[in-house]
């Protein structure tokens, strides 16, 4: 019979006194992973970066309909402004026409006036003004006295016409050959609206009086006068009168392609500091035209919005100055120098140390700069 060792003799407590550290909770989704990690980690760094792109689409969208909207509302005081600027300058000429009794300006600026939509408060004044000269400037008959006849029981008066005095007009008579004349002095002197304010009212009164000779001097003086506008850097005014000569059948000639560069001018204007992209594109298209009136203007403004787009990319947490980088690049392409060199180092430098994520703004796979994009040494790609 073997003998037993004390630990058989032993008096047994009923507890298991193995270590405590052996014991594992086993839960119903606790499966053999292959000792891989778990994977929540990624799945969530994921969902966050697709939420920060999805935010930055949704910035880039709301700015651009913001700039569209900011747009067409600077548009729109543009020309509200160029309406009551001439609105001003009609009323304003309208006593000096009174004053000079002249009633073919007078009935001119009337008939502009009362075309405009809204109407222009105090044209009922204007209108009642304009017919009292009419009236006081009408030829009065001179009766002749005679001989009072003696009365007669038989007799039955007839009324007659007395071939002495003058025949009555339907309206007013012009002096067109004097209005004529003070529309050639005015454009002699230099006074092209004037000038074409007297022509066209000659062409008002009687367009078959002189029609070659008042429709060159029409076309001569508005032509002039746009050109005046657009060398005064005002190409919204000048537009305004090339528009004037279409409606009247002028040929507008050369001054239909600085109609087009103004209105890249004033889209460009429209855009500045509220749209980068769509000022941008406007200031190239401008230089694209070349040197000329607006080409400097253009060349600083451009430098000034890349500049300005760098700096709202690089301090914006969605971005950063890796994104900034191009933009100052963009600058330095119109001027060598200046201030958009000195925040391209800058930008340069924060860039290589920053951890690399994707830019939305550059176009291809996340993680493959595109050709010819600036990519920082030690980072994928460089």
């Amino acid at each position: 019979m073997p003998e037993r060792s004390r630990d058989d003799t032993a008096p047994r407590i009923p507890f298991d006194d193995r270590p405590i550290t052996a014991a594992r909770e086993i839960l119903p989704d606790d499966e053999d992973d292959g000792g891989e990690a778990p994977r929540g980690g990624c799945g969530l760094l994921g969902l966050a970066l697709a939420l920060i792109a999805v935010f930055a689409v949704l910035i880039v969208g709301l700015a651009a309909a913001a700039g569209w909207t900011s747009g067409q509302r600077q548009a729109g005081v543009n020309g509200t402004a160029t309406r009551s600027a001439a609105i001003q300058d009609q009323l304003a000429r309208i006593p000096e026409d009174v004053a000079g009794g002249n009633l073919a300006l007078l009935d001119a600026r009337i008939r502009f006036l009362a075309t405009l939509t809204p109407g222009v408060p105090g044209m009922a004044d204007v209108a009642a003004t304009a017919t009292a000269l009419y009236l006081t400037l009408q030829p009065t008959a001179t009766l002749t006295a005679t001989a009072t006849a003696t009365p007669t029981a038989t007799a039955t008066p007839t009324a007659t016409l007395d071939p002495s005095l003058p025949t009555p007009t339907p309206g007013p008579a012009f002096d067109l050959a004097q209005l004529l004349g003070q529309a050639q002095a005015a454009y002699t002197s230099g006074q092209y609206e004037d000038a074409a304010e007297f022509a066209e009212a000659i062409s008002q009164v009687d367009p078959a009086y002189e029609p070659a000779t008042v429709r060159q001097i029409l076309g001569d003086s508005l032509g002039q006068l746009a050109r005046n506008y657009y060398n005064a850097m005002q190409p919204a005014a000048g537009n305004r009168i090339v528009g004037r000569m279409e409606a009247l059948g002028i040929p507008v000639g050369e001054l239909a392609y600085e109609r087009t560069v103004g209105e890249v001018y004033l889209n460009a204007l429209s855009n500045i500091g509220i749209n980068f992209p769509r000022a941008i594109a406007a200031l190239q298209e401008l230089r694209n035209y070349g040197p000329g009136r607006y080409y400097e203007q253009a060349s600083t403004l451009l430098y000034r919005q890349y500049t300005a787009y760098g700096d709202a990319l690089a301090f914006d947490p969605a971005f950063g100055f890796c994104p900034a980088l191009a933009q100052y690049q963009n600058a330095l392409a119109v001027f060598n120098g200046g201030e958009a060199a000195a925040k391209f180092s800058n930008a340069q430098t924060l860039c290589s140390s920053a951890t690399p994520t994707f830019d939305p703004l550059m176009a291809g796979t996340p993680g493959v700069p595109p050709a010819g994009t600036f990519v920082p040494l030690g980072q994928p790609g460089g």
